[in-house]
């Protein structure tokens, strides 16, 4: 959790303060979705092995794309993928996936994810937003951003995988696997 809201923080000097029209958002005005609709980027308790994947690349319209895909096995999955054009025009994606987790533990998941969006509503365009069955998501919009700011944001996946690497095989997510294993 501390990891979204570092997120959010971190590229709110970047983003314009614009209006989310209600009828962008996802589901029933508050962000939220039928749980039977919506599915995470992993399977409900994570991939097998541990993987930290950098993917990029242009879409047809010429807009550059680059994602951050982090499985950290049981225990969290990890998304983030930043789309924009040349103008500074796009999108961000955020996903956090949490593996082998209790009915309380999803429920306080989503209590403090929608205490985050509240606190930073006037601060982010978010386009779409969801918290359930372990998992949350949003996407902000965003325009007229500076390409530097916008690249500078997405060349450090590289780093963030060392980074979950060495920790995996450091063994620093080991006593929550194990919390989580026992459950």
């Amino acid at each position: 959790m501390n990891k979204l809201l570092l997120a959010l923080g971190s590229i709110a000097f970047a983003l314009a303060l614009t209006a989310c029209d209600d009828s962008a958002s996802s589901g029933d005005g508050n962000g939220s979705k039928n749980a039977s609709e919506v599915k995470g980027s992993f399977p409900p308790n994570g991939d097998e092995g541990f993987y930290c994947d950098v993917t990029d690349g242009t879409n047809a319209d010429g807009s550059y794309w680059k994602q951050i895909k982090v499985n950290i096995p049981k225990y969290k999955g990890h998304v983030e993928k930043f789309t924009f054009d040349q103008n500074g025009t796009g999108t961000q994606y955020y996903e956090d996936s949490f593996f082998y987790t209790t009915s309380y533990e999803k429920t306080a998941m989503c209590l403090e994810y929608e205490d985050g969006l509240k606190e930073n509503s006037h601060k982010r365009n978010y386009t779409e937003t969801y918290c359930g069955n372990g998992f949350y998501y949003f996407v902000i919009s965003f325009q007229n951003l500076h390409l530097e700011t916008l690249h500078s944001q997405v060349d450090d996946y590289e780093d963030d995988c060392k980074d979950y690497e060495k920790k995996w095989k450091d063994g620093d997510y080991d006593e929550v696997i194990e919390r989580r294993s026992s459950n």
